[in-house]
């Protein structure tokens, strides 16, 4: 059971205070802006390639972090309110939110963020481990793309990329200050929010610390109190960024979430007195990454990524002292590169055929105990993942792109010794067309299949979940079955669109732009 959506009142005020004048330039240095140029978004999600969102052959969203600054959201459900087809379910608690996309829930969408996976997910918990106050840019990418990112793709992925002292300094050198205060009425929450950035010839820096404090219970919509809703949260960012030539760029970033507060034992349901934990999560994060972009080399343009990710939570429930610890680590690297085939130098270099390809090795290993026990409802096992990927952007002549792609992953499953550890793998196509007979119309069509391998918790939790008494002498228990044979789920989709925009509509003024998609999948397994 899903709690109400608490009222949203609001007053945020905004401080800054520059430390050196920073300068903001559009185009060609004298060159004045152009007021009537449309600036079309450009997308890499669904292709792993820059393309214009309207003539992308995908159902994809952006939000921008001027959209999520003017929306000043409370938690990520806020962030999603306008994206069709996203759910964020779990709420009003922020550590219980968990993202769906047109019904995919849970692990059935992937979230990635600064090109590193977010693989942690535990029953009844949240997966948005991150302020929103420092991100740069979020992608939505809607429908089956395992054959781009692998397990978990069923329902689509989130990509998100926080900012970097380069965004905030404008590419100018110099430094800047900025802190922000909010309070928000329902619930007494106040918030504050401290960014140090700076650029200084090839590096660049930024230092983020949020702060934000529920002091008091979410009302809902019928003003009545939400029980044990009140938490605490600290995020913290730091990122070095080095650009030793003019198209290179090394990013070292390090961040931390702490979320704190008493919730029910099942953080998304309605609490009662006797089912209170005052639980902790912590969430770190470090990434090394490496890109090379150079219009005018045809044979590399390489996005290269290194992280690790940890999460430990800790449970004291209220009623009996019962403490539960919960650790889970996800390791990764990835290379992904982009070959173009047409003309040697220049931006035309990309505008011929594009083939984009790369490994992906990444790792997740979870443990828990009860009372300093082993817990055999949340157990010690890890997976390994190898994957390869590949996929070809070809134009048919001036008005239409074709652009297939396919992914192998193959995944080995360990215990802690109960059960006998297992390999498996899966292939994962996808096609899609597009055609864009004028400026104004845009027409596409996908086939994909994706899949979503068993978590380690579903293959081997075991032992009492939970007991219910009914009557003196009589309960029900609810028990774990391990299943180490359990298989992926598979999901074969067929979806299409079709995009017509007008500037200036009938003469008001207005432009306007309609995106129409219909789709249909089939889960198995």
């Amino acid at each position: 059971m899903e709690c109400p959506v608490p009222e949203k009142s609001q007053l945020n005020l905004v401080c800054a205070l520059l430390l050196s004048p920073l300068a903001v330039s559009a185009g060609e240095p004298g060159e004045s802006p152009d007021p009537d140029r449309r600036l079309e978004p450009i997308v890499v999600a669904a292709t792993r390639t820059e393309r214009p969102q309207f003539t992308t052959p995908a159902s994809i969203s952006t939000v921008d972090r001027g959209a999520i600054e003017r929306t000043q959201p409370y938690g990520f459900q806020d962030v999603f309110e306008t994206v069709p087809g996203v759910n964020i379910q779990g709420g009003p608690r922020r550590i219980a939110e968990e993202p769906a996309i047109r019904g995919f829930a849970d692990e059935q969408v992937v979230i990635r963020l600064d090109g590193t996976r977010q693989n942690f997910n535990k029953a009844h918990g949240g997966r948005f481990l991150l302020d929103p106050g420092l991100i740069r840019s979020i992608e939505v990418l809607r429908g089956a793309s395992s054959a781009v990112y692998g397990s978990g793709a069923l329902g689509g992925v989130f990509v998100i990329e926080s900012v970097n002292g380069r965004d905030l300094t404008g590419g100018v050198d110099g430094a800047g200050l900025r802190l922000k205060a909010g309070y928000q009425s329902n619930g007494e929450e106040w918030a504050g929010y401290g960014t140090l950035y700076g650029q200084a010839g090839a590096f660049d820096g930024l230092v983020n610390i949020v702060r934000r404090d529920v002091g008091e219970d979410l009302t809902d919509g019928a003003g009545d109190d939400i029980f044990a809703t009140r938490d605490e949260i600290a995020n913290g960012l730091v990122k070095i960024g080095f650009e030793p030539g003019r198209f290179h760029r090394i990013e070292l970033s390090a961040d931390r979430f702490e979320n704190s507060g008493l919730n029910p034992t099942n953080a998304n349901a309605a609490a009662t007195p006797n089912t209170l934990v005052d639980r902790e999560t912590e969430r770190s994060s470090t990434r090394l990454r490496y890109t090379f972009d150079d219009p005018a080399n045809r044979w590399i343009n390489l996005d290269v990524a290194a992280y690790r990710n940890t999460v430990d939570t800790l449970e004291f429930r209220l009623d009996d002292a019962r403490t539960d610890r919960t650790d889970f680590e996800t390791r990764g690297l990835e290379i992904t590169n982009t070959t173009s085939f047409g003309p040697s130098s220049g931006q035309e270099a990309r505008d011929g055929i594009r083939l984009t390809y790369g490994v992906e090795l990444y790792g997740d290993e979870q443990s828990g105990t009860r009372n300093d026990a082993d817990r055999p409802q949340f157990p010690d096992a890890e997976v390994d993942y190898r994957a390869a990927f590949v996929q070809a952007e070809i134009p048919l002549g001036d008005t239409v792109s074709l652009i297939p792609g396919v992914r192998y992953d193959e995944f080995d499953y360990s215990s802690d010794g109960r059960f006998t550890g297992r390999d498996a793998d899966r292939t994962s196509p996808r096609v899609a067309i597009g055609w864009s007979p004028n400026d104004d119309l845009y027409l596409w069509a996908e086939y994909a299949e994706a899949f979503r391998a068993p978590s380690l918790t579903e293959l081997y939790a075991d032992g009492v979940h939970f007991v219910v008494p009914l009557a003196p002498g009589q309960v029900v228990i609810n028990e774990f079955v391990p299943t180490p044979e359990l298989q992926a789920e598979q999901a074969d989709q067929v979806q299409a669109g079709v995009r017509w925009r007008r500037d200036d509509l009938f003469g008001t003024g207005l432009d306007f732009e309609v995106d129409l998609t219909a789709w249909q999948s089939d889960v198995d397994d």
